[in-house]
């Protein structure tokens, strides 16, 4: 007996091992994503839109490789999932890139029955436009992924009070957004819930003889319900929002920590480097 205990232990031993390592890595991850997101909002914002800039004063190849490895260092930093860079890459290619084909293709045709010849551009512009606005893109949605809505908000807020000091209620209106955020995050789970057992019903059981025909009259029924019950509450939406102090949903504070000035070095000696690139000394 005590021999196959000391055989048994070791096994249990590495088990938990891995099983450490795995919370680790995972308790890793989550700091760098909280880090990343403490960051403060407006330095964050200065830099994303420089980012985003930069490719409009590019001359060198060399200089966009540097910009994605840079890009690629700041997202496995932030923590970002997968699911949500998919979901960037696929609203992008539905948005503009299907458009911007759509326009590059008619633009063609009437050239062609215009001029009687086709349309010529270099295939290398479109790539490099396309790449510029697939960056800022992609900079938009890393930054609203990664920063909270308060202090989006609280930035909104700082930069409209112009529009404050003329009269206009600046803050009725972003009280309303925060307060519909909330009630968006608070059933949000609830709905989907709904909606999920609303379509199982729609499209019927597994031994349905028409599986896949959707019932045109049950799902306008659950459309129906689902904008009856968001307009059911609009009521709460409109309680919270008298009765909360715009303090309390928003916000912003200038902060510069350890973790804005590291940030800000490794832009400056990306800044520098791609200076370096474009000016031929690399």
């Amino acid at each position: 007996m005590a021999n196959n205990s000391l055989l048994i232990h070791p096994k249990i031993d590495s088990a938990a091992n891995v099983n450490n390592e795995s919370k680790i890595s995972d308790s890793k991850r989550v700091l760098n994503a909280a880090g990343f997101m403490d960051m403060d909002g407006l330095i964050k914002l200065v830099l994303f839109i420089t980012l985003a800039l930069m490719p409009f004063y590019f001359v060198k190849a060399l200089s966009f490789a540097l910009l994605t490895g840079y890009l690629l260092i700041i997202t496995l930093l932030s923590g970002i999932k997968m699911r949500t860079l998919f979901i960037s890459a696929s609203s992008y290619f539905i948005i503009v890139l299907i458009p911007y084909l759509l326009g590059l293709m008619i633009n063609i045709f009437i050239s062609f029955l215009s001029n009687g010849y086709a349309y010529t551009q270099e295939s290398a512009q479109i790539l490099l436009r396309l790449l510029r606005l697939f960056i800022m893109w992609f900079l938009s949605i890393l930054y609203f992924q990664t920063t909270p809505m308060k202090t989006v908000l609280g930035l909104l807020d700082r930069f409209l009070f112009p529009l404050k000091l003329a009269g206009l209620p600046v803050q009725d209106y972003l009280k309303v957004v925060m307060c519909a955020v909330l009630e968006l995050k608070n059933t949000g789970a609830e709905l989907k819930e709904s909606l999920a057992k609303s379509m199982r019903s729609v499209l019927g059981g597994e031994k349905a003889k028409f599986m896949f025909k959707l019932n045109i009259k049950a799902l306008s029924q659950v459309i129906v319900s689902l904008i009856v019950n968001s307009f059911g509450k609009l009521d709460r939406v409109e309680k919270l929002v008298e009765n909360v102090n715009p303090a309390d949903l928003y916000g912003y504070f200038f902060r510069l920590t350890k973790r804005e000035i590291i940030a800000l070095s490794g832009f400056t000696m990306f800044t520098i480097l791609v200076i370096m690139v474009e000016k031929g000394y690399w």
